[in-house]
């Protein structure tokens, strides 16, 4: 009896961490990829171009628009959003954000991208700008 006992748990425990892991590391099944590039410097109050490519091969449909976020006080703040030109039938989508370069800890600034669509929010990676 043990043992059965034994081997649900681990069964219940499986299906949890299949169910909540893409979530907490931020995979999601539309299997959306997003790609943040940009300046790898800029000086202080400068406007710099950033560019963000989504790839979205199952044709989720979601926002319009993508954000753009700054890590300011160590938390990501929403600093801007920018309407997506899709492409490719819907599976290339591009977003060019103009930001003020303004650094937020030890002369640096972080940036990373964020998109919303029914199977959760896409985030790119985090682009970070050495400001002088």
């Amino acid at each position: 009896m043990k043992f059965k006992s034994f081997v649900l748990l681990l069964v219940v425990a499986g299906l949890l961490v299949a169910i909540v892991a893409p979530a907490a590391l931020g995979v999601t099944s539309a299997g959306v990829k997003m790609k943040l590039t940009g300046p790898s410097s800029a000086a202080n109050g400068a406007m710099i171009k950033l560019t963000c490519k989504i790839t979205n091969p199952q044709l989720a449909d979601g926002n319009r628009v993508a954000l753009i976020l700054q890590n300011k006080d160590g938390n990501l703040k929403r600093i801007g959003s920018k309407a997506i030109t899709w492409s490719n039938g819907g599976k290339t989508g591009m977003v060019e954000f103009w930001v003020k370069a303004e650094a937020s800890a030890m002369g640096i600034a972080k940036y990373r991208a964020a998109w919303m669509h029914p199977e959760g929010t896409s985030h790119s990676n985090r682009l970070s700008v050495a400001i002088d």
